[in-house]
């Protein structure tokens, strides 16, 4: 469905509506849940569509279309809220804040336990081939193909993300994306190229992944409408049935409709999987009327620009010192540890959100009211928590962070 780049080959991938896994816990630390057939509280929904990437030749034709027609097809046919629906496309897909409302300001601060949680993302994928450990990630607006590790979103921390920050036991992800990795170069502009697998992202409770192909095939998109085929046939299907419509009839008729279009059009099969865990009870059904509606707090998730300390022109260089009075510093970005990983910050004023991609690891911090301290606690593979002193430059940008337990962390490519 996604233009392909070349033999660095970046695939696309559309996350759709989908439950995400977690792959910290085993299967056998979880009981199963028979969430399916107690009532759905309330909805929401996180759709991500990325056409225009700051590489340009990355660009795709129709993911952010994707994305704004499923989230038409969801308030018109699905009963969900328009207000409780995240809308995030292209320049404003970037890899932050696409964490940031994932793990931070806006997910985990509306879903409840009984609620339904859709996240749809239609974007490029990589290619475990592409890193160097082996890791599949996401591609948002800003990410570099040659430097995943720093800018992509890996996989696996996507997955413990929504598992460790998000809130609902019911969690929906459909993953439009191939895996064969490498595509014919007639299929340029035309083809979704991937490298998921279902059966390893559907862990956890509550979790269903969809994905629109099987690991030897690629995804296509339509000849005789501007979507991808299995955008087009999620949504016919989904409405097959009326509002009545279970996921699994719903999935069983867009497998078929996959298959018989890309034969007829391409003459090569597309094949659509399904894998769920944990899911006993009753088939989920999408556009149920939610028992309990809430209204939308008013949450600001635009990502704020850091107070920069003033200073002259001649004093923006390499000095470092400690935060001004009153300044919030700017700690977004990757920091290199003694203790030899690598963490990824994000933020959003005062408080702030780390990942250690390799160990999936997640973070948080505050940073304190005159920005020269800040306290950190983590939670994954172990959990604990330490206080941090701030070393800032003139510009108010966080360079080394010193934390009481002994690791220091120097911002990446500082300088350079």
């Amino acid at each position: 469905m996604k233009k392909l780049l070349n033999t660095k080959l970046i695939v696309s991938i559309t996350l759709s509506l989908a439950f995400l896994p977690l792959q910290c816990a085993s299967a056998a630390e979880e009981s199963d849940l028979d969430i399916a057939g107690t009532p759905i509280k309330d909805k929401w929904a996180l759709l991500v569509g990325i056409s225009k990437f700051q590489n340009s030749s990355m660009n795709l034709k129709y993911a952010a279309k994707d994305a704004a027609d499923f989230r038409d097809f969801l308030v018109s046919k699905c009963n969900f809220a328009p207000d409780h629906i995240k809308l995030v496309t292209d320049e404003g897909a970037t890899k932050d804040r696409i964490l940031d409302i994932l793990g931070d300001s806006w997910l985990p601060r509306v879903a409840l336990p009984e609620d339904l949680v859709l996240i749809f993302i239609s974007s490029h994928g990589s290619p475990s081939s592409m890193d160097v450990a082996g890791v599949n990630y996401l591609v948002a607006h800003d990410t570099n193909p040659d430097k995943l590790f720093t800018t992509g979103i890996p996989i696996q921390h996507l997955a413990a993300t929504i598992k460790e920050r998000v809130h609902s036991n019911r969690v929906l992800v459909i993953l439009d994306a191939c895996h064969s990795g490498g595509a014919a170069e007639a299929s340029k502009g035309i083809r979704r190229v991937g490298n998921v697998d279902a059966a390893a992202v559907a862990q956890g409770a509550g979790s269903i992944v969809i994905c629109s192909s099987s690991k030897s095939e690629s995804s296509w998109e339509a000849k005789n409408k501007p979507n991808g085929v299995f955008t087009s046939a999620l949504m016919e299907s989904l409405k097959a049935g009326g509002s009545t419509t279970k996921l699994r009839d719903a999935f069983n008729l867009l497998k078929d409709k996959v298959q018989q279009q890309v034969v007829s059009e391409r003459g090569v099969t597309q094949t659509p999987v399904l894998e769920a865990t944990k899911w006993k009870g009753e088939d989920l059904i999408l556009a149920a009327v939610p028992t309990a509606p809430r209204p939308a707090p008013k949450i600001d998730d635009e990502p704020a620009p850091p107070v920069r300390a003033s200073s002259s022109s001649s004093e923006k260089t390499q000095s470092v010192g400690k935060a001004s009075q009153g300044t919030i510093p700017d700690i977004a970005g990757d920091f290199a540890g003694t203790n030899g990983f690598t963490y990824h910050y994000w933020q959003k004023g005062r408080s702030c959100g780390w990942a250690m991609p390799l160990l999936g690891m997640t973070g948080s911090g505050e940073i304190s009211a005159d920005g020269k301290k800040m306290e950190s606690k983590w939670w994954g593979t172990v959990s604990g928590t330490c206080g941090v002193d701030l070393e800032v430059d003139q510009d108010g940008k966080v360079v080394k962070m010193n934390c009481d337990n002994g690791t220091i962390l120097t911002r990446v490519n500082y300088g350079k």
